[in-house]
């Protein structure tokens, strides 16, 4: 067995990992006093994913992701009470830093993870900052974003704090460390300086503070390859959040219908709605492979590494709009919808159908690209129809219009299922 806790030194006990699946690093607690607190906090090391090639999400990694449930859950509740286009916009103001802020300990604890105290400790502190977090997305939604900006600083200020001190205890990592907790503290300065501005002004601060968290890994691009995420863990960890908004998006719908009188043709929708998230579900994990492990090893791997990470937030933001379509589309089936909500649900699908093809160009090389035109038209052709849907929208009933992006994305799992040609998966395999 591997080292595990052990709680005090005049009882035996059995040692066991902490971790799900076996593999990472645990603890061991010695309760002789202070020597209780020096076995169970450890500097952060540099994790050696050769040594370690099948590493998954730990236990507290998946309990960190259903504190963001709660703020997401909050996020979409507050969504479906309007449809304009301000709280469109505010939705996206706000779900970007939340991404953003899950993005962040995901790549921290890819490289750097411990599993020591200390690293717990900070988790369950985030974690009650997400819990405020999700009470102050109403306020924020209404325009008060005081507390939403504070727990964002602080979630941010404590990426900043784990960089800095894997950068004092591990020199080789130090110019990649210094680079994040420097460009993310700016970020932070300019989150709690909106708070001194009125509105429409701060949120500009709030786009240039993401645009520096965003642009900040760009300094680093050779150590971003000298030093890479792990190449399975990462990929899953997103797998995992794709997961969560596919969630969000059923529960949106069950929702929806549990809290209205059922027609047949609202119930029709609800089961169209459901099928829809579920071939998402399918192409994203079985079709695209977004989910499979993937390591920058060039500075073009780092681009396609880029494309497919940065990729996920259209993908995710547009599930959650999906989500919010479906359910107007529930609740008035046979109706015409009309303004801005009309096109809701098939830009959102047309959105996450394009990341899709993003997701294909980022996993494999040109070489298999070239091989696979003529195979790949087809999913070219169904994308292509789900972006026909958008002019449509303002002129048909709802239910055809989530028809058609049942079609679209239906027709991609269809053309998946058949497989990949025999000579693109062997070229496919090799890189």
């Amino acid at each position: 067995m591997r080292r595990g806790f052990q709680v005090g030194s005049a009882i035996p006990c059995v040692t066991k990992d902490t971790r799900r699946g076996g593999h990472g690093v645990s603890m061991r607690f010695n309760c002789h006093g202070m020597n209780f607190f020096k076995s169970a906090m450890r500097v952060p090391v540099l994790r050696n994913h050769e040594e370690n090639p099948e590493r998954h999400a730990s236990w507290l990694e998946l309990f960190f992701d259903l504190a963001f449930v709660a703020v997401l859950g909050r996020v979409s509740v507050e969504l479906a009470k309007s449809h304009d286009f301000d709280t469109l916009i505010r939705f996206g103001l706000i779900f970007i830093p939340i991404w953003w802020a899950w993005i962040g300990q995901v790549f921290y604890l890819s490289r750097f993870d411990t599993d020591d105290l200390s690293h717990r400790l900070s988790s369950f502190f985030q974690i009650i900052v997400l819990g405020f977090m999700a009470t102050s997305i109403p306020k924020a939604f209404a325009g008060d974003v005081t507390g939403f900006v504070v727990c964002y600083g602080l979630l941010r200020g404590v990426l900043v704090v784990e960089y800095w001190f894997a950068g004092r205890h591990i020199p080789e990592a130090r110019p990649l460390t210094m680079i994040y907790s420097r460009g993310f503290l700016l970020a932070i300065g300019l989150w709690l300086l909106s708070l001194a501005v009125p509105s429409p002004f701060r949120y500009g601060l709030w786009i240039l503070g993401m645009l520096v968290d965003f642009w900040t890994p760009n300094f680093c691009r050779e150590m971003g390859v000298k030093y890479p995420p792990h190449p399975m863990h990462t990929p899953e960890r997103f797998g995992l959040f794709t997961i969560i908004v596919l969630g969000e998006a059923v529960i949106a719908t069950v929702g929806t219908l549990t809290g209205m009188e059922w027609t047949l043709p609202a119930a029709v929708a609800a089961v169209m709605g459901l099928m829809l998230a579920c071939t998402i579900w399918w192409v994203y994990f079985d079709g695209v492979g977004a989910a499979e492990h993937r390591v920058p090893k060039s500075s073009d791997d780092v681009n396609r590494y880029r494309a497919w990470l940065y990729g996920h937030l259209p993908l995710h933001g547009g599930i959650v709009l999906i989500a919010l379509g479906v359910e107007r589309v529930v609740v008035h089936p046979l109706d015409v919808l009309k303004g801005f909500e009309a096109f809701i649900l098939p830009v959102a699908a047309a959105i996450v159908a394009v990341m899709m093809h993003v997701f294909y160009n980022s996993t494999v090389t040109k070489e298999v690209r070239q091989l696979n035109q003529n195979f790949t038209m087809p999913h070219n052709l169904a994308t292509g129809f789900m972006i026909l849907l958008i002019p449509l929208a303002g002129f048909v009933p709802s239910i055809w219009i989530l028809g058609g992006a049942l079609a679209g994305m239906g027709a991609h799992t269809i053309l998946n299922i058949r497989g990949y040609p025999e000579e693109a998966n062997a070229i496919a395999n090799r890189h």
